[in-house]
């Protein structure tokens, strides 16, 4: 593991503020670049800075430039990534030049993002997924229309008779079930869970139905699925050398998990985990990307659930100067900024002693802070 010292290691994610305060728990320097630079990102951080576009993705531009400016190659001690290279497989090659990767290789990621590859793979290692085709299905009431490499769920859609086929776009029909994730860590050889998740959508902006809206730990799962999944997610280390923390999306209707997407990187639910892991879990990711998973230590007082929400902003909103931010927010984002409609505000989480507990809890968080926010219109 990369120790505390002159050198840094940098966290590149779409928000890199839980990556960041992971660190923080590990007494490890970090520089962030992410689309947001939120207040709290960087308070954890030795230096940050939002790379985005106006469109609210990366700058490849902006985003090696930075790297190079902040954390130079000789001075940085590896990479950390997160969201927002799964289509872009490319630039993540060229910001890991020079730098140790601690993550899946960009032909890791290009191969479980690619739904030719990764749905015969699961279907060969004995995990269901849902129906997938690159070709418009005949009838597409039952379908939903998916981007090629993206992530977080806006790029989801319901399938009409108005999509054609396109080199980055798939169809996969809709599974009914319970949505859940599995958090695991992979040392190349084999995997280890580290929690299930219940997670939930929101229709944030027009069109877009299901972007991701917050997600609860310590789901409910029978444990013959649970068994089957980890025995499903350890073949896959051996398979593909997946290595360090990664998610597994799912839908449960029953006892027969059927897969959605394997997310080769830190995913959104750490936030919910890292508490209970001792020295937090980005420290965990850099000893599996080293090939030592060793024991999972498990915090003191760790509490039943965890959960957290995404707060969307509902119209184009300007952040006063004088917003008292809740303990339980984080992502906070500067005073004067402009937030568009559909875009995230910042993120609320609760905790209780069961996952649904947790998730009424963070709902009602959730609508009481969206409320606040209806009425300041920029």
């Amino acid at each position: 593991m990369p120790a505390s010292g002159s050198k840094a290691l940098l966290v590149v994610s779409a928000s890199g503020r839980a990556l960041a305060q992971s660190a923080a728990r590990a007494g490890l320097r970090v520089v962030v670049l992410d689309l947001f630079n939120d207040l709290d990102t960087r308070a954890s951080a030795v230096s940050s800075a939002s790379v985005a576009t106006p469109g609210g993705k990366f700058s490849a531009a902006k985003l090696l430039a930075a790297a190079d400016r902040l954390c130079p190659p000789a001075e940085c001690e590896g990479l950390v990534y997160g969201s927002g290279f799964e289509g872009r497989t490319g630039l993540l090659g060229k910001l890991a030049r020079g730098r140790a990767l601690y993550g899946n290789s960009p032909e890791t990621v290009a191969l479980l993002k690619d739904p030719d590859r990764v749905f015969a793979l699961l279907r060969r290692l004995g995990i269901d997924h849902p129906a997938v085709r690159r070709t418009p299905p005949p009838d597409p009431r039952h379908w939903l229309v998916k981007r090629t490499g993206g992530a977080g769920g806006s790029h989801v859609k319901r399938a009409t008779a108005r999509h054609q086929a396109r080199s980055d776009r798939y169809f996969q029909m809709f599974q009914h079930g319970r949505v859940l994730s599995a958090l695991f860590v992979a040392d190349g050889r084999r995997a280890r869970v580290i929690g299930y998740n219940e997670q939930w959508t929101v229709p944030a902006r027009h069109g877009s139905p299901y972007c991701y809206g917050g997600a609860a730990s310590r789901a409910d799962v029978p444990p013959r699925t649970a068994a089957h999944i980890e025995k499903v997610l350890d073949k896959l280390a051996g398979e593909t050398g997946l290595i360090g923390l990664n998610g597994l999306d799912f839908v449960l209707d029953g006892t027969t998990p059927c897969a959605i997407e394997i997310n080769p990187r830190p995913t959104a639910t750490l936030d919910l985990h890292d508490p209970d892991c001792e020295g937090g879990l980005l420290a965990l990711h850099l000893r599996a990307c080293r090939g030592e998973i060793g024991e999972i230590e498990h915090a003191p007082g760790a509490c039943s659930a965890r959960a957290h929400a995404i707060v969307y902003a509902t119209q184009s909103v300007r952040v006063p100067s004088n917003v008292s931010w809740p303990a339980w927010c984080t992502d906070i984002p500067e005073p004067g900024s402009v937030i568009p409609s559909g875009a995230p505000i910042c993120s609320v989480h609760a905790a209780a002693t069961s996952c649904a507990q947790a998730r009424h809890q963070v709902d009602m968080r959730a609508a009481q802070l969206g409320g606040r926010f209806q009425e300041r219109a920029a």
